[in-house]
């Protein structure tokens, strides 16, 4: 009897209605919201391996970009920023496909009977792989502009002290009162 292996699936984090993803600091713990790019995917393969190692994982991961908070400046691996729901997520998959893996290879042992006709176990079917993550609510987050790296951090509506850049790590001061930006038509 053969059993189906499970369907490939992907792992993402979830996104809110306007496509940020959560985050939050490892030093101050305050939540903030990023857009997804191309380093979400190393962050969330760092964490996966951690909690499932295999011996070629020297071959998947180029490297863990490093991330800031936005709020205390603190800097980190990206997957440091992930919050406590999406780590359990992650590791709850990982335990399953460790499951999966180890039960592949017991059943082996079963599917070639032939080469050993008394096994000294039984191969016990793994539990079906977690779903995906529920969507991201939508916050009372506002959006600013990280003008040195061209990206959008969602934060804190009322936080007015300085914001740093969590990818490159600038800091920008808060603008108020004269220091703001006055923009003005010039005629030619």
């Amino acid at each position: 009897m053969r059993r189906r292996a499970p369907e490939v699936m992907g792992v993402e984090l979830p996104r809110d209605s306007v496509g940020f993803t959560r985050r939050e600091c490892p030093e101050c713990q305050r939540p903030f919201k990023t857009r997804p790019g191309p380093m979400d995917s190393r962050a969330v393969l760092h964490k996966l391996l951690g909690f499932f190692p295999f011996e070629n994982a020297h071959e998947c991961v180029e490297g863990v970009p490093v991330w800031g908070c936005p709020y205390c400046g603190h800097r980190a691996e990206a997957d440091a920023f992930l919050t406590p729901a999406q780590q359990g997520h992650l590791e709850a998959v990982a335990r399953g496909w460790a499951n999966h893996v180890r039960y592949e290879q017991l059943a082996h042992v079963a599917r070639t009977l032939a080469v050993n006709p008394r096994p000294t176990f039984v191969a016990v079917e793994p539990e079906a792989l977690p779903g995906p993550m529920a969507p991201e609510p939508d916050e009372l987050l506002r959006v600013m502009p990280m003008l040195c790296c061209g990206e959008e951090v969602k934060v804190v509506w009322d936080w007015d002290q300085a914001l740093h850049c969590f990818s490159c790590g600038a800091r920008h001061d808060p603008m108020s009162g004269r220091q703001q930006v006055e923009l003005r038509f010039v005629s030619e």
